[in-house]
């Protein structure tokens, strides 16, 4: 997932490459805390979203895994889940309110969170309520991303008045600042109380098939954050996807692709009962 969205709906050229993010990541996860046996393990997949990609990844490579918890703060996603393992759990939860996670508290043996991070504005907040819900020497793992190639073409597409008149989307001009990357987010990790943080930043490239095939894209993800009158979507796709174009000469000049600077972070919460829980951040 790209963006905070809003009222703006994710690209589906990102999603095709979803699944296959998440069983990578699964796998790193796996080789950093040298993950074996999972027989005892409850796992929990935070923003699990409706193909449940995460718990999908840990059953293929851990098919002996104990539970696996999904959550997402979207009730309506879990009506598209047509098949999934006994073991899974499905529960509504929102990652920033406490609240909502309560039966979990102390009970989860690692927590895992892809491509979710990034939409929440109160990130210390979701750190601590993730802490919160592992036992003492739990594992928690998030990939999301510090930057994307969306941003960069949002803002140039607000410096023409035209499109700006007609905006009712989320603020791009504070999203992903620069100054917050790895050693940024390792340091809140270790403020809520996690040890051993480790981080990875690497860039993500996923190619557009067609010019056209961008253009609608483009024009499917951002539709619904701008006022755009029938007569007007076939011109607003061509000034998009010029725009997007130029955009793109920063990264090179390369065909049409999205791109994302992801950050991969993992911490372990202490078996030290010093630090079960920590004081929960105001939002």
């Amino acid at each position: 997932m790209a963006e905070s969205s809003g009222s703006s709906k994710i690209p589906t050229k990102i999603y095709e490459t979803v699944e296959s993010e998440c069983l990578a990541f699964v796998k790193e996860c796996a080789a950093e805390f040298r993950w074996r046996d999972l027989s005892k393990d409850v796992i929990m997949d935070m923003g699990c979203g409706s193909n449940l990609n995460c718990c999908n990844a840990i059953l293929k490579e851990f098919p002996d895994v104990k539970a696996l918890v999904a959550v997402d703060e979207n009730r309506s996603v879990f009506d598209n889940v047509n098949e999934k393992d006994e073991r899974i759990q499905l529960c509504v939860g929102n990652i920033i309110k406490r609240d909502t996670l309560k039966e979990f508290e102390g009970k989860m043996d690692k927590i895992i969170s892809t491509n979710l991070i990034h939409q929440v504005p109160n990130k210390k907040l979701a750190f601590e309520n993730v802490y919160y819900m592992l036992k003492p020497g739990g594992e928690a793992a998030f990939l999301f991303a510090l930057d994307t190639c969306f941003c960069p073409f949002m803002k140039a597409m607000l410096k023409d008045p035209p499109h700006q008149a007609i905006y009712k989307g989320p603020d791009y001009s504070t999203m992903y600042p620069e100054e917050r990357r790895s050693q940024f987010y390792k340091q809140m990790l270790e403020e809520v109380g996690f040890h051993n943080v480790r981080t990875k930043e690497a860039y993500h490239e996923i190619p557009y098939d067609s010019d056209e095939a961008c253009s609608d894209d483009l024009y499917e993800g951002y539709k619904f954050s701008f006022e755009l009158p029938p007569e007007s979507v076939e011109d607003f796709k061509v000034k998009a996807f010029q725009i997007f174009m130029k955009t793109m000469e920063i990264y090179g000049g390369k065909p049409p692709s999205y791109r994302s600077l992801m950050l991969s972070i993992m911490g372990l919460k202490p078996i030290s009962t010093s630090n079960l829980k920590p004081e929960q951040t105001t939002v």
